[in-house]
């Protein structure tokens, strides 16, 4: 009589538990990274947007001698891109292709100008700064570390955060 040759082929449950268990442990140390380096994207697309809407606004000034207004719903993008009817003469815009329509986290950036709103908590006037809100309180404080404590400040309700532009 002839035996038949047992088929081996597959893997058996110990392999499979051992290959999950791998897999749970390289996620566990990857996942946290990769948290970590979306987080730090966000941030640094905020800081890339600060940049873009400063320089405009001070091209606008350069331009007009004047400030650009605060953002409002009749002025959204304080007119760094669309150009005003009257009361700016000299505006060679635009100053930016678009105004950013959310920040990273979901929320809207404001340009706030001449103590419109707080920016520290002195009732400023003299200042004009980028607002944005729904930040998270991590995102703020590595925005402060990065841009200077004398330059971005966290507003009381820990999810505003006012970055300044410039100052008389």
């Amino acid at each position: 009589m002839r035996k038949k040759l047992k088929d081996n082929r597959g893997f058996t449950l110990v392999e499979l538990l051992v290959v999950i268990a791998i897999i749970g442990i390289l996620a566990a140390i990857i996942a946290p990274n990769a948290f970590k380096a979306i987080e730090k994207g966000k941030v640094a697309a905020a800081e890339a947007d600060y940049k873009a809407i400063k320089a405009a606004a001070l091209n606008f000034y350069t331009d007009t001698g004047k400030w650009a207004p605060s953002y409002t719903s009749t002025v959204p993008d304080s007119y760094l891109v669309t150009e005003p009817t009257s009361g700016y003469d000299g505006w060679n815009g635009p100053y930016i292709e678009r105004w950013p329509s959310r920040n990273p986290w979901g929320g809207k950036y404001y340009y706030i100008k001449d103590g419109d709103w707080d920016f520290d908590g002195n009732n400023d006037s003299g200042y004009r700064f980028l607002q944005l809100d729904t930040v998270p309180a991590s995102a703020i404080d590595r925005l402060i570390s990065d841009l200077g404590s004398d330059v971005a400040k966290k507003k009381s309700d820990n999810t505003l955060i006012n970055i300044l532009i410039s100052k008389d």
